[in-house]
């Protein structure tokens, strides 16, 4: 099948030229003579490869957010019907503008990245701050236009071709950017609509369709709102007339509830100052408490040291087994030997070293008669028990100190809330009765009044509403007729692009989707195209509604190729840009090398496409056949982005770093093989 034939465009895809990273720690560069990271985009395929934590994803971030800057449209990477979703750029928050800033140690100070890339014949330089994406410099052939975002994001505008910075970020998010949140585009007519819009339409339609439909949604919107409202109006007005003709005397018991409320309230009030007076008091009893406590078990630890000192001092040589032995007896009360708890045994060696008897045989050694002088490891003992006993008394007089503090505490607490739960229960009852109050004769006269205005109003809405559909409708027809003109030319570029990947017969349709705008209404017809796939108990093609009835390889690259045939048909140039992060994730053996070919089409340096794919180094076709079908031996120098040379090597990389060497040169002289 010969090459997508093109018609007339009114759109200007951007073609990179070059991107320079400075001062950014993720990527300090091959060298401190080469610092930095520095690309440029020749026709054709430019390849970035890496591994896991090099900063794949990062790069293309980066220059998703060069051109968008601190700007995106809420909701748009969200599963919302993007018909629906205002398309109006909105500034992102401080967090996500310090998303590159995170990253680094030194939150990105000094950190900056420069574009340079073309709109038609015109070339547009901009340069941003990594820490927080603020824009640095803007210039257009050369000419400086200040650092304000409202005069890029209109001047960007202007030269795309489209009426707002909103379809800007469209079509860098669902046709440049190949993102892992993108939206199934084949399979997704609300998104389609929106793509088609500013892609076949000229700015001021496209304006007028963008900004009727918001209108038209808004007023459904407070329409169905305020008929929400009525509603619960009615039913006031019907429960207030039935009170009225039926009120009861409920006055008595209201005033009644209200005074014992108000004496409740008063031990509240008295109970809550008092109760801040106690927490005092538990906190300093808490605190006196882990004083105490910390002594205690200091005073046990120095006994535990005396002990062993005592048994040290009792063996005439020096037998550290044996020593260690008992001292894990009697410090962990766990023999070493046999494996069993001893806490009985710990206790018969404490007494022995108490009463001066040998620790191991019991015999009294008091005379000093076969043993080393023990008399001043005993004493040590002696003293440092004394202190311990002491420190437990302390400890045994803080502990009931807090539990009356605990208890007093507990019991103001208590009765707060006893006191609480009454005031709720009563208040409940009197929300209640005076609910039972019958309204005054001039309230249910405002009542019915406000009621017959809101009535009115959803009357004026609704019918306001019905017009501008009606318009919309009109406009809508006839804009999507002007689309329809396209949709030849679109359907022949998918065929080129699918054919290449696959085996099954697959085809775009031209199927308009009729859906409502709002939540009421009739319904519209919209521009969309639809898919046709054969398979294997489907010799003929046949309509696929949704990414699931198609395979994981199909889906990526039939979504790929539709992106594709709008990039050649709907460019003012036939020319475009096309980033694609870790395509080899979806993709099984089989269908690389036919992957391969279709990117390495739309990589053809002649038609003036750059196409930039990152990948990990991994063992398979992908990169041989990028590089053999894209980018020839003799002309691969430069076309090669090697994050292995340039960025921040991580702990795997330094480890395994010949492992890494291994496997690249195996992938480059696989592509260097016929």
């Amino acid at each position: 099948m010969s090459e997508p034939q093109t018609v007339p465009h009114t759109v200007n895809f951007p073609i990179l030229d070059r991107l320079a990273i400075s001062g950014y720690g993720l990527y300090p560069g091959p060298s401190e003579a080469d610092p930095g990271l520095r690309i440029q985009f020749r026709p054709g395929l430019t390849l970035v490869v890496g591994a896991n934590g090099l900063g794949k994803s990062t790069l293309v971030g980066i220059l998703f957010r060069v051109l968008t800057g601190p700007y995106d449209i809420s909701g748009l990477s969200g599963r919302a019907e993007l018909g629906n979703v205002n398309l109006a750029p909105t500034r992102l928050s401080s967090v996500t503008s310090a998303t590159f800033a995170n990253r680094v140690v030194d939150g990105a100070r000094g950190a900056s990245a420069e574009l340079v890339f073309t709109l038609g014949t015109r070339q547009i330089v901009v340069s941003r701050r990594l820490s927080d994406l603020a824009l640095v410099a803007f210039s257009v052939d050369g000419q400086p236009q200040g650092v304000s975002e409202e005069a890029y994001q209109a001047e960007i505008s202007k030269l795309v071709g489209v009426w707002s910075f909103g379809d800007w970020i469209l079509l860098l998010r669902h046709l440049v950017f190949y993102f892992e949140d993108r939206r199934s585009l084949v399979w997704d007519p609300s998104a389609q609509r929106q793509i088609l819009r500013f892609l076949f339409l000229s700015p001021e339609p496209a304006r007028k369709w963008s900004e009727d439909e918001r209108e038209i949604l808004q007023l459904d919107s407070r329409a169905r709102n305020l008929s929400a409202a009525l509603t619960r109006e009615a039913r006031a007005l019907s429960k207030s007339e039935i009170k009225s003709e039926h009120g009861v005397d409920v006055r008595r018991e209201l005033q009644t509830l209200e005074k014992l409320n108000e004496i409740d309230s008063d031990e509240r009030a008295r109970l809550e100052d008092q109760v801040a007076e106690v927490d005092n008091a538990r906190q300093a009893t808490r605190l006196r408490f882990m004083k105490a406590e910390q002594e205690h078990e200091s005073r046990f630890r120095e006994l535990e040291r005396a002990r062993l000192t005592a048994i040290s001092a009792r063996f005439p040589t020096q037998s550290e087994t044996a020593r260690y032995i008992l001292a894990q007896l009697m410090t962990e009360h766990r023999c070493v030997v046999c494996g069993h708890d001893a806490p009985d045994a710990a206790d018969a060696y404490r007494q022995r070293i108490e009463i001066n008897h040998c620790v191991v045989c019991g015999s009294d050694v008091s005379g000093g008669s076969g043993a080393h002088p023990t008399e001043l490891a005993d004493k040590r003992v002696e003293k440092t028990a004394e202190e311990l006993e002491a420190a437990a008394r302390d400890l045994s007089e803080a502990r009931r100190a807090l539990e009356d503090a605990e208890t007093r505490y507990q019991e103001h607490f208590t009765a707060i809330q006893e006191l609480n739960l009454k005031l709720a229960d009563r208040s409940a009852r009197i929300d209640s009765l005076i609910q039972r109050l019958p309204p005054a004769e001039a309230d249910l006269h405002k009542q019915r009044h406000d009621l017959a205005s809101m009535r009115a109003r959803v009357g004026q809405l609704q019918e306001e509403l019905a017009a501008k559909r009606q318009l919309f409708k009109v406009f809508v027809d006839d804009t999507t007729r002007q689309v329809a003109e396209k949709s030849d030319a679109v359907k022949a570029a998918f065929d080129v692009y699918a054919e290449g990947f696959l085996l099954e017969m697959c085809h775009l349709t031209w199927s308009p989707h009729r859906t409502r705008l709002g939540e009421s209404g009739e319904t519209f017809e919209f521009p969309a195209f639809e898919l046709e796939l054969s398979g294997t108990d489907f010799p003929s093609p046949v309509r696929r509604t949704g990414p699931d009835q198609v395979s994981e390889s199909q889906r990526e690259f039939i979504d790929l190729a539709f992106r594709m045939a709008l990039v050649a048909i709907a460019g003012d140039t036939a020319a475009g840009t096309l980033v694609i992060d870790a395509p080899e994730s979806s993709l099984d053996a089989v269908f690389v090398t036919r992957a391969a070919t279709v990117l390495s089409r739309f990589a053809d340096p002649a038609k003036g496409n750059r196409l930039m794919v990152t990948s990990n180094l991994v063992e398979g076709q992908l990169i041989p056949s990028l590089l053999a079908k894209a980018a020839p031996e003799a002309d691969r120098s430069g076309r090669i982005v090697d994050l292995f040379a340039i960025a921040t090597p991580t702990a795997a990389i330094r480890q395994l770093k010949d492992e890494y060497d291994r496997v690249r040169n195996t992938l480059f002289d696989g592509a260097s093989k016929p």
